[in-house]
Parts: C-alpha cells; structure tokens; sequence
C-alpha cells in the first residue's frame, strides 16, 4: 500500500506543469519586469532567492532511541505455581525492551527545486549502536486479575541504525528560497531500521512456571551463551507542514510538524537459545530468522526546531533538536519450528522513538 500511495504522489507531482502552472509565460515575465522596476531592492533579493535550485547536506543526530515489542498468546496452567491455582486460565506475555540505545547517526540529504514551489529531496542515515539496556521479560497475567512474572534477563545490544526518505516538499525555503511566506508543506516516504545484536545475558528473576525452570539469577551458564539478533523494520507515509521565518539577516527559524498515517511494520529475529535440532518438537530452526512479526496497522509523528545560519552565500549551518516515534499494533508472531512447521500468536505492539539534537552544514548551488 505504501509504494502504491507513493507512486500516485510521485506520478501528481509530474505532472503538476498542466495542473499549476498554465500561465502565460510572457505574462510572467512583464510582471517580473514591473516588479523590478517599481521594487529594485526587493526584486534583487527575489532573484538571489531564485538561484537555490539544488543543496546538499550533511546532518549528524546525536540521538539515543528506545525501542520494544510484546506478544502474547492465552494459556491453561497445568500446575500450581506461586499464587496461581492449576487449571487457571490467561495469558502469557513476552516483551523485548531496549532502553537508552546510544547510536548518532550521519544523515546526508540532497535534493532539489524541480518545478515552481516544488522540490524533491532524498536523504539516506546510517549510525553504529554502541551501547544500551536490553531486557527480556515473560509474564502470566490470570483472567481474574494479578499476574506472576516468571523470568527476566537483562543484556547488552550492539547493532546499527538505517534511515532512508524520499520527500517531495512544496515552499521549503532550502531549495525555493523565502519569498512566497513562512508556510510549507511535505508529503513523503520514510524507511527506518534498529538492528540489535545481544550478548551478556544475565538473568535477573527466575521462577519456576508450570514445571519450566530457568537459569538461576546471575551471568548465562557457559552452555547458554547468549548471541541473539533482532531487527526492527518501520515503512511509513509522511505528511507534514514546515514553518520557516527569518529573525534576522541570515539568521532564520524552522520547524516541521509530521504526522504518519500509513504505517508497516516488520520485525526479524534470530533466538539462538531455542534453536535446536528438529527431533526436538518445541526447537525453533536454526536458520535466521526463526520468528518474524508482521503489522499493517500504526501510526507515528515527528518533530523538530531548529536555527540557521548563513555563514556564506551558500553555505548554511543549522542546529536543533528533532523527535521521532513509530507505533505498531495488532499484528502477527510467527515462529519457525526446527521440524519444519510453524505457529502464530498476537504480536501486541512494537513502537520506537529516537530523539536528540542535530547539527547540519548545508551547501547551495
């Protein structure tokens, strides 16, 4: 649906000469010329405005992100466990959490004015994860009320971060100059990747559910070496508006509002505890990924504010502070059995949201 959506956005965008800008053009040009006439400073300034046709930009994000899902399937005890009767019925929960994912990432941004008001713009990010807080956590929750957390692990993530955006702007003063008011808007398509490796399992809470047992809290046995990799994956629409204003002479404020209705989500992890060999009935396959999530419903927004400063005629600098989240729910966990078969439970939500200060050095041509 995305690609559909864009490619309808893109092909209204191509064709925007019969749409908007049937004008006369001789009309155009001895409006040009009594405006210059009657307004020499003003059109002077026009003109420069006009001779940004195309930018290239390089954005570092110092920004950290928090990113986490849970699934859940209903569940029969079998036993008694500590507080919880036999035969009780519920659910579990599973959720994979990372907090305070330290990855900035470098964002290079180049685009240009295609037609009129109109730019096209594509930017492409990538970052290392260095550092962050990974936990695991499995929980029953009884129809009636109450709950017992049964396991929590804790570890360390490693990875990296992608981004990717193609947007089609109308005013954006970077590529069409500010002359024709503060206002503008975007409509776009926005690819967003966290792909985390974790390692240093330590288990935090360990209590027999069910005749399950788990480690004992403390580092992962030597036979349990944790080496899991899990991999967010958004795809989302972008519509949006920009608010740009010059405070002083080459100093000016910009702002954009974005708002995702169309959003996919798909998530691919590799458990590399569970796998085993297919004689083993509960063994997930040994192949990566051995379970995936899948979501066609969500949302997100973004945010960010920022100052500008022309150093040079076509030179800018910028600094600001921009904000992100993604938001996914009512999918699907798919898990991929050793033995060649396959199960699903409810993929309850996935969300992430990324948010820091940026600092970016433009060029014009």
């Amino acid at each position: 649906m995305i690609q559909r959506i864009m490619a309808i956005a893109l092909l209204f965008a191509a064709n925007l000469p019969g749409i908007a800008f049937g004008a006369d053009r001789n009309d155009a040009n001895m409006q040009l010329a009594w405006h210059a006439r009657e307004h020499p400073m003003s059109f002077k300034e026009h003109e420069h405005h006009e001779t940004v046709k195309a930018a290239v930009g390089i954005q570092g994000w110092f920004s950290q992100a928090d990113a986490k899902w849970q699934i859940s399937f209903p569940y029969v005890t079998g036993f008694a466990n500590p507080g919880i009767p036999p035969e009780t019925t519920g659910r579990i929960e599973s959720e994979l959490e990372f907090e305070n994912i330290d990855s900035p990432m470098t964002i290079v941004t180049g685009g240009g004015k295609v037609l009129g008001h109109f730019a096209l713009e594509i930017s492409l990010g990538y970052g290392s994860i260095r550092d962050g807080d990974g936990k695991d956590t499995d929980r029953f929750l009884p129809n009636s009320g109450g709950g017992l957390e049964f396991s929590e692990s804790k570890n360390d993530p490693t990875g990296n971060v992608r981004s990717g955006e193609l947007n089609i702007y109308y005013n954006n003063h970077r590529y069409c100059g500010g002359h024709d008011g503060p206002w503008g808007a975007v409509l776009g398509y926005a690819y967003y990747a966290d792909r985390l490796r974790m390692r240093n399992g330590v288990q935090t809470v360990s209590v027999a559910f069910d005749g399950t047992g788990f480690p004992q809290p403390g580092p992962f046995p030597s036979s349990q070496v944790l080496d899991t990799t899990y991999a967010f994956l958004w795809q989302a629409v972008k519509l949006g508006v920009l608010y740009q204003a010059e405070l002083t002479e080459g100093l000016s404020l910009s702002g954009v509002l974005s708002f995702y209705p169309f959003v996919e989500y798909r998530g691919e992890g590799f458990w590399n505890l569970r796998a085993g060999p297919p004689e083993n009935p509960d063994a997930f396959r040994r192949q990566s990924p051995n379970f995936i999530h899948t979501s066609h419903t969500g949302y997100g927004h973004e945010a960010s504010l920022g100052l500008t400063y022309a150093v040079a005629e076509n030179i800018d600098l910028s600094a600001g502070y921009r904000y992100l989240h993604l938001y996914s729910a009512g999918g699907t966990d798919t898990v991929f059995f050793a033995n060649g078969s396959t199960s699903d439970s409810r993929l309850d939500w996935a969300t992430v949201v990324r948010r820091g200060a940026y600092a970016e050095v433009l060029f014009k041509f």
